[in-house]
């Protein structure tokens, strides 16, 4: 096993230091110095992770109070946009579903138009190129 190999499977040798893979990996780290630091620094951080993981942290006393005014304000932006029935009924009325196909239809065509337009504008610079090279020529 080579040292790559190795630090891949040090989290997973420390959680479950059992199996043919552990068995591979005492014998790297018998011989090799370099991953036995690897080895105790990430049992050094399991252990200060395990750590953290009992204290207690106090929140800051400006954060309840900005959360509950955040939650208020996404309650008021909820209440002002329509339920979602309206809207289903709203996307149902035929007009409605006409004047979207006229829109799409219109993008369509104006997408078209420019990549017409542009498409003529490369063939004219192309012909005149041409000519200006049969000129010279």
């Amino acid at each position: 096993m080579e040292c790559r190999e190795a630090a891949e499977h040090i989290p997973t040798y420390i959680d479950q230091p059992g199996g043919p893979i552990a068995r591979a990996l005492d014998a790297h780290l018998r011989t090799c110095e370099r991953c036995r630091g690897e080895l105790d620094a990430h049992r050094d951080l399991q252990g200060a992770l395990a750590a953290l993981a009992t204290q207690t942290i106090e929140p800051p006393a400006w954060l309840l109070p900005a959360t509950v005014d955040a939650v208020r304000s996404r309650a008021s932006l909820r209440r002002r946009l329509p339920a979602a029935r309206e809207v289903r009924h709203r996307l149902a009325d035929p007009r409605v579903a006409a004047a979207g196909g006229a829109a799409i239809l219109l993008a369509g065509l104006a997408t078209g138009a420019v990549l017409i337009r542009g498409r003529r504008r490369r063939r004219r610079r192309l012909l005149g190129a041409l000519r200006t090279a049969a000129a010279h020529a």
